[in-house]
């Protein structure tokens, strides 16, 4: 086998979308590569890093910010193909879960680097203004069809319970679980949610993470550190699930403490000079990290992304409004 051949098949599934386009003129075998929907699949599976986020100012116009021009990109950013204007509701491994602002309410799923999108038959259930929903797309090689689910963690009008509606790519439709969640009362649902491992997870208003498995259709209740209920985001760090919060310390001292584990023990506290990389003014959080050695940080309209391994802070974007991350994608 040529090196050539090495590369085409165990190197360029592991590159961003972008990247892979530039390839396509390396021969007529490569463009037929490249463009085949095999290795579309195969790349969706082997590229895991969130390659940017897709910003938002209310129900205005969603763009999207790239974490690196030259090789992260799609070709249509404001999600112009879908049939109405639209809010990002979730996202998982390439896909968009985004709900219609024309007062229907109704859902979407796209991928935005080939502009596929399909409308979802309505839910059984209100799902509220902001719904906790979360779409789960699990990239395998088995999974070629690309099947995904989307749960909607559903609190009943009028009564402290919390169902959960699911859609099923497969079935083509909704249908409500035989769990419900009695802990929470009347506590509030943070909007979106985040899925890794076969487990939505949703940030509460009580200082606890509601979990449900997807497989089992069970849910658990996990706590939240003290006093950091609803400032923090939740995401994977080195393969389990991570609390990050983003505090200003003292001028352009900030700190980022990482919970982590069963119990959400503090693992990590890491104290930033912003000092050095420019003025850092306004409130701080935390975006959901784009590996387990790079964070991201939005302080006032400027997003930062911290280098753990090398312990180097970059700014990646200033904007002049405020910056609103409804969720990311890695295309």
């Amino acid at each position: 086998m040529e090196i050539k051949d090495v590369v085409k098949d165990h190197v360029l599934p592991f590159l961003p979308a972008k990247s892979l386009i530039r390839f396509r003129s390396v021969s007529k075998e490569w463009d037929g590569w490249i463009a085949s929907p095999f290795l579309a699949h195969k790349q969706t599976y082997c590229f895991r890093d969130i390659s940017g986020f897709f910003r938002q100012y209310g129900n205005g116009i969603p763009t999207f910010l790239t974490l690196n021009e030259s090789a992260f990109g799609i070709p249509w950013p404001l999600l112009g193909f879908l049939p109405e204007s639209t809010v990002v509701r979730s996202s998982c491994n390439g896909l968009l879960l985004c709900q219609g602002c024309d007062g229907e309410g109704v859902y979407y799923i796209c991928n935005p680097v080939n502009k596929e999108w399909k409308e979802l038959p309505r839910p059984n259930y209100y799902h509220g203004s902001e719904p906790a929903i979360v779409l789960a797309f699990e990239p395998s090689v088995l999974n070629i069809p690309a099947h995904y689910e989307v749960i909607c963690a559903v609190p009943l009008i009028g009564q402290p319970l919390v169902s959960f509606e699911i859609y099923c790519s497969k079935e083509k439709s909704w249908r409500r679980s035989a769990a419900y969640c009695i802990e929470l009362e009347f506590s509030e649902l943070k909007e979106g949610g985040f899925y890794m491992k076969g487990t939505a997870y949703w940030d509460t208003s009580c200082g606890k993470v509601l979990a449900f498995d997807l497989k089992n259709e069970l849910y658990s209740i996990l706590p939240l550190p003290f006093g950091s209920a609803g400032s923090g985001v939740l995401t994977q760090m080195h393969g389990e699930l991570c609390y990050i919060c983003a505090n200003n310390q003292t001028g352009n001292a900030y700190i980022i403490d990482i919970f982590g584990g069963i119990d959400m023990h503090l693992k990590h506290s890491i104290v930033l000079d912003f000092e050095l990389v420019g003025a850092a003014n306004g409130e701080c959080r935390a975006l959901p990290c784009v590996n387990s050695n790079v964070m991201m940080i939005v302080i006032g309209n400027t997003v930062y992304s911290y280098h753990v391994r090398d312990q180097k802070v970059i700014v990646v974007n200033r904007e002049p409004n405020n910056f609103s991350a409804r969720c990311d994608v890695p295309p």
